[in-house]
C-alpha cells in the first residue's frame, strides 16, 4: 500500500513530464473491467477515496475504499498532488486489475496536458481517461451529433457529451489515443459514468457509516 497520506509516494512514482503524443499512444481496446474512482471529503483534512470495478455490462464486481488525511493543499493545476495518492491507493486495493480507469477529473485537457487522470494512470500503469464535470481549458467546437470536441491551441484534447442536458468533458489520460477515447465514449460511456457514480456513492456511504 503506498504512503498515500502524503504526496511523497505519488511524486516518487511520477515520471518526468512527457509529450502529449506519447501519453496518447494506443493501448489494446479490450475493456472488460472498467473502474471508476472518486474522492470524498467529509470534514477537515480527511479524505475518502473509493474505487468501483464494473464489468463491461455494468455489473459491480467489487469496490475498495481508502481513508487518509491530506498533507498537501489544493493548488490549481497540480490537483494530482492533493488527491492523487488516495485515488491511486483505492485502485490498488482492488483484487482484480482494471482494464480501464475512469477519473472524475481531467487527463490531457489540462494547461500542461498532465491532469490527474494522466498522472494517476501513469503511476498505476493502467489505461485511463478523465470524465470531468466542467471544462478546464480549451474551446468547445462542433464535431458530430451529440459529440463536440475540445481544442487547445489548435490541438484536440478531448470531447464533450450531453446526456439529458448534463455535460461531461472527456479526455485521454494514459495509454489511450483520441480515436480510442471516441470509441470508449460510443461503446462504454454509460458504464464509465456509472462506475464513477458508484465510487462516489461508496465513498459517501463509508463516510456516513463512521
Amino acid at each position: 500500500m503506498p504512503r498515500s497520506t502524503s504526496s511523497q509516494s505519488l511524486e516518487e512514482s511520477t515520471p518526468p513530464a512527457t509529450s502529449a503524443k506519447i501519453l496518447r499512444k494506443t493501448a489494446p481496446g479490450n475493456f472488460r473491467r472498467i473502474c471508476g474512482v472518486d474522492g470524498f471529503y467529509p470534514q477537515g483534512n480527511h479524505v475518502i477515496a473509493s474505487a468501483s470495478l464494473l464489468s463491461e455490462s455494468g455489473q459491480v464486481l467489487e469496490t475498495h475504499t481508502y481513508r487518509g488525511h491530506f498533507t498537501f493543499p489544493y493548488v490549481s493545476g497540480i490537483f494530482f498532488l492533493h488527491e492523487g495518492p488516495f485515488v491511486v491507493a483505492a485502485v490498488r486495493g482492488l483484487k482484480e486489475r482494471p482494464h480501464l480507469v475512469c477519473f472524475d477529473a481531467h487527463g490531457i485537457s489540462h494547461p500542461r496536458y498532465l491532469g490527474l487522470a494522466t498522472i494517476c494512470g501513469m503511476v498505476l500503469d493502467i489505461p485511463s481517461i478523465g470524465c470531468a464535470k466542467s471544462k478546464l481549458v480549451g474551446d468547445v467546437r462542433p464535431y458530430k451529433e451529440g459529440l463536440d470536441k475540445i481544442v487547445l491551441e489548435d490541438t484536440q484534447v478531448g470531447f464533450v457529451t450531453r446526456y439529458e442536458g448534463v455535460k461531461r468533458y472527456w479526455s485521454p489520460g494514459f495509454l489511450v489515443s483520441m480515436d480510442e477515447l471516441e470509441g470508449i465514449i460510443l461503446d462504454h460511456s454509460e458504464v464509465c459514468l456509472k462506475s464513477i457514480a458508484e465510487a462516489d456513492q461508496v465513498g459517501r456511504s463509508g463516510a456516513y457509516a463512521h
